[in-house]
């Protein structure tokens, strides 16, 4: 595999890049959930030198497997309760790097719960709900979030149109250029809402221009033919602009054995670029991303050959992350920049690790600034960055 540059000249190029971006002229509306998130950790052990917790997923499912036939407490120590849902914490991010945004979603009704209230000074936030609530469960291998979806069981979009103009939801999403919607697996009606979404506010727009980002987070609890109705409900978003799907490393396993009529011990085997590819040609989209813990993967047509490329890209795992709840929206954010700023596709894969890195190494949403001090760190490691073009 050849090299992609050395560290310095990508670092280099990426300064000259965000110093003549103009970020505040581009738009963003992302929907449609909202979520109250309280972070928390498992306690193993209280030692008299301080709280020991279980540190790794493995630790934690090991010790649950000891009390089968038992009885047990596991007590989680809160360290912050925080705006949560894949729509805000996108916005957020879309917002701290200098975009445009629009937020819809369930963010309190009939008034902002007050943790989203401190971003609304500085996006516009239009709420017809009252949030959903998860506990994330962290460890430094990974999360486990437990969430309450009970209160969403009406949130459909007739109940959307009975609470918000659609002609106004019309006119504000017509001047936007880029449009996200996330969350598909924790919101019960998502797929009559995204439905309802193209029909009525995509369809009739003028604009054929636009970018598309679709998350559907993880779909475990989803059935085959869910997966597959929300596939091809994406696909048709095509016909009205560039699409863009992502997914993490579980996530794409999860859909490519609903795709492939495997269980998921069959499909686990498979490489990530395998199960990428299996997705991708199940579709009709422009690009698939796939952002595994230590790496992306970019899967899309070649303009010419009309062949399938797969570009991979090694990243930087932050040892001791601060929050893991929230990093694949912060590299949404900083891979969508990259495109409305019309940045080479490695420079997109690039600035979304660099953002996400940054987010959960400081615990918020960065800035410009601190995304290239984050790459300045990084920089030792960026020389060995490769592509694979296949």
């Amino acid at each position: 595999m050849p090299e992609l540059q050395t560290n310095k000249a990508l670092l280099d190029q990426l300064r000259q890049l965000l110093i003549q971006l103009p970020p505040a002229k581009h738009k963003a509306f992302i929907g449609f959930d909202g979520f109250i998130d309280t972070i928390q950790k498992p306690v193993r052990q209280r030692a008299p030198s301080g709280i020991q917790y279980f540190n790794t997923i493995p630790e934690f499912t090991h010790h649950l497997e000891n009390l089968h036939g038992k009885s047990g407490q596991v007590e989680l120590v809160t360290k912050r309760v925080k705006m949560g849902g894949n729509a805000p914490i996108l916005a957020n991010a879309l917002n701290r790097l200098g975009m445009s945004c629009t937020c819809f979603g369930s963010m309190g009704f009939p008034e902002l719960d007050p943790l989203f209230k401190s971003i609304s000074t500085y996006m516009k936030m239009i709420s017809v709900a009252a949030p959903g609530k998860s506990s994330a469960i962290e460890f430094d291998d990974g999360k486990i979030i437990l969430s309450d979806l009970s209160g969403f069981k009406d949130y459909t979009w007739d109940y959307i149109k009975s609470s918000y103009s659609i002609d106004a939801l019309k006119e504000t999403v017509d001047s936007y250029r880029l449009i996200a919607l996330v969350d598909w697996a924790n919101l019960p009606q998502a797929t009559n809402i995204w439905r309802g979404f193209l029909e009525d506010v995509v369809k009739p727009s003028v604009s054929k221009d636009r970018l598309f980002l679709f998350d559907l987070c993880d779909p475990s609890k989803k059935s085959p033919e869910q997966i597959k109705e929300i596939l091809d409900l994406i696909s048709q978003f095509s016909d009205y602009g560039k699409v863009t799907l992502g997914m993490n490393e579980n996530e794409a396993n999860k859909i490519a054995s609903a795709l492939r009529g495997h269980d998921a011990e069959k499909t686990e085997k498979k490489t990530v670029a395998a199960l990428g590819q299996d997705i991708y040609n199940a579709m009709r989209i422009d690009t698939l991303l796939i952002h595994p813990i230590d790496r992306s993967l970019v899967f899309r047509k070649h303009s010419l050959e009309n062949e399938l490329s797969v570009i991979e890209m090694l990243g930087h795992v932050v040892k001791n992350p601060k929050v893991l709840t929230g990093g694949g929206d912060n590299l949404n954010a900083g891979y969508s920049l990259g495109l409305l700023a019309g940045f080479d596709i490695h420079m997109c894969m690039l600035l979304g690790m660099a953002a996400s890195g940054a987010y959960v190494q400081n615990g918020e949403s960065p800035g410009m600034r601190a995304i290239t001090e984050y790459i300045e760190k990084w920089a030792l490691k960026l020389g060995s960055l490769l592509t694979l073009d296949d």
